[in-house]
């Protein structure tokens, strides 16, 4: 090593190894110079009683001659449980100390990892560096089975002067009380980005220690080679409800946010899973919290019922902001109905709570009975269509008890767009009158079969159990007359189309069981004065068009293509474009153009 030490001081050394085992003591130096990376080592055995001393008289220049950052510091005992002994590593640590101790300022370490007797003699060796350039700190006890502080490392809290850094623990057997200690860090996120426990072996589960730890947590793979759980410090984890019982343990946190006068104060900075998440905290800030009434932002709210037990549901509370759940997981009951009796129930509470106190527009309000999962379990192939009765009849309950919600609110729900899919006219009747006219602007509804057919005819939906759609009623809605956009994709629905109310909507998509040629003139006379309209497409399933008495009405065709095909073009009144007529097999379109398309 001294024939190279001249060399060695007067370049950059960029990182630092100190390894020692039962028989040797090694120093590893990595520094850049004009060939590149090069790497160095000395290494002293044990043949006398002076090797120890020896190897810290060239360790002891290497730190003090140290002058830049060092990237990495590693401090590493490589011997294994066996041969371990306390007595062997503690002289080595103390040595290191002092040659750290004896410099004139910090030493600049980026990245730490170190082996030590114990937690506390390992933060000795860390509050001799530079606490404003160390990212990374890592504590080594995984080659004895030994209980250890973990505690002791919170003096980092203090210590790092405001820095953030992330923070690795390699163990060998992972106990209930060191994850009661890993709580402890998690409530620093101002000094901890993430937080590694490394572990050999462990006395409990992933699921046990996830109902300890009782906050969001990653764990390896099945394919990994090591095992490990890691904690991101973000907001997300912050304002998990385990953490948010955990801040709140103090009896004097409770009994400050249990006051109304400061938790009005809290809450009006917090979104709604925020508040959700303080609300599950404790009986008094839950009472304190629903004392207040605060009102909740939802951009989202769907339901999915795609099986009969397990119902699901979504929220989005912003762009970035959603959350998903499955209900009835818990559920236990020989009888189906119990548990979908159960299912729903939870639904309906949630439903009720979460859009409570909701006085914005939601984006979306989504249903969805399909019970597709339910109606393709192996043991059942081919449903029976006493089966389709009994999901029917769910789903009449379902949206029977949404009403009873939906009509004892103090104002009308606010609602931008409506999706209700595999329902019927029926079913709609059941939440239209009730969501807020002045803020629906789009309806959408896919019948049973549509919606199976969409889902490429997984099953099939018997045909006794089809029938029209009849909107007599529904049209007559404030709800249906303002709202700008319709699509309901069913069978063929029986109302008549001049007593539908379409024409102030701007999009349209519906199958009508006729149309007729006084139809083509209503739709075209009133989209000619639309200020709004941009497409319609109406399939049918009959037709008593004649072609001369519609040519007669409207005026003769900008082109034939067929017997059953043809197009026409009109000036709109209100702007330059141009309604575009189209008319084929089933399908009578609308559309709107900037120019007449000329065809060869």
């Amino acid at each position: 090593m001294t024939q190279n030490y001249s060399r060695m001081a007067t370049s950059s050394i960029t990182s630092k190894g100190i390894f020692y085992s039962e028989q040797t003591l090694k120093c590893e130096l990595y520094f850049n110079d004009p060939f590149g990376k090069q790497s160095f080592e000395y290494k002293e055995t044990r043949k006398n009683n002076d090797f120890l001393k020896n190897f810290v008289e060239n360790l002891e220049k290497i730190i003090n001659n140290q002058a830049g950052l060092v990237n990495s510091l590693k401090i590493k005992y490589s011997g294994l449980e066996e041969n371990y002994k306390k007595e062997k590593l503690d002289p080595v640590i103390t040595q290191i100390f002092k040659c750290l101790e004896s410099r004139k300022d910090l030493l600049q370490v980026k990245r730490l990892s170190i082996d030590a007797v114990d937690m506390s003699q390992a933060m000795t060796v860390v509050k001799l560096l530079d606490p404003s350039v160390l990212k990374k700190v890592e504590f080594g006890f995984e080659n004895r089975d030994e209980k250890i502080d973990i505690e002791d490392a919170l003096a980092l809290v203090k210590w790092n002067e405001g820095q953030r850094m992330k923070l690795v623990f390699k163990l060998h057997t992972i106990r209930p009380e060191y994850m009661e200690s890993v709580k402890k860090f998690l409530l620093h996120r101002s000094t901890f980005t993430e937080i590694f426990v490394y572990y050999k072996h462990c006395v409990h589960d992933i699921p046990s220690l996830r109902t300890i730890i009782d906050v969001p947590l990653q764990h390896e793979s099945p394919d990994s080679k090591e095992k490990f759980i890691k904690f991101r410090l973000s907001h997300r984890l912050l304002l998990s409800a385990g953490l948010v019982k955990l801040t709140l343990s103090n009896d004097v946190s409770a009994k400050v946010l249990g006051n109304p006068l400061i938790m009005k104060r809290v809450i009006q900075s917090f979104g709604f899973w925020n508040v959700q998440r303080l609300r599950k905290s404790s009986r008094g800030i839950r009472d304190c919290v629903d004392f207040l009434k605060p009102v909740t932002h939802i951009d989202e709210y769907n339901v999915f019922f795609l099986s009969d037990i397990h119902p699901s549901a979504r929220i989005e509370t912003g762009r970035y902001w959603s959350r998903s759940w499955l209900y009835g997981k818990h559920e236990i009951s020989k009888n189906r109905n119990v548990l979908c009796q159960k299912a729903q129930d939870q639904v309906l509470h949630d439903f009720e709570v979460n859009l409570g106190r909701q006085n914005t527009c939601l984006e979306e309000l989504k249903f969805i009975f399909s019970y597709i999962h339910t109606l393709e379990k192996e043991e059942n192939p081919n449903p029976s269509i006493e089966e389709f009765q009994r999901l029917n009849q769910l789903t009449t309950q379902f949206l029977w008890k949404l009403r009873e919600i939906l009509s004892t609110r103090s104002q009308l729900l606010k609602v931008k767009v409506l999706e209700l899919l595999c329902c019927t006219d029926d079913n709609l009747m059941q939440i239209l009158p009730y969501l807020d006219p002045k803020c629906l602007k789009k309806i959408e509804l896919i019948d049973p079969r549509s919606e199976y057919g969409r889902l490429g005819d997984r099953v099939k939906y018997p045909e006794s159990m089809l029938k029209p759609f009849v909107l007599d009623e529904i049209c007559q809605l404030e709800q249906w007359k303002n709202a700008t956009e319709l699509k309901i994709r069913s069978q063929p629905i029986s109302t008549s189309i001049q007593k539908m109310n379409l024409t102030e909507f701007s999009k349209v998509w519906i199958d009508v069981e006729t149309i007729s040629s006084e139809d083509v003139l209503y739709l075209k006379d009133h989209l000619l004065l639309s200020t709004s309209f941009q497409r319609f497409i109406i399939d049918f399933k009959n037709t008593t068009i004649d072609y001369e008495t519609l040519h007669g009405l409207i005026g003769p065709p900008h082109r034939i293509f067929s017997e059953t095909s043809r197009i026409w073009f009109f000036q709109m009144e209100v702007n330059h474009q141009f309604l575009e007529v189209s008319l084929k097999r089933g399908c009578l379109r609308f559309d709107l153009k900037y120019y007449i398309r000329q065809y060869r």
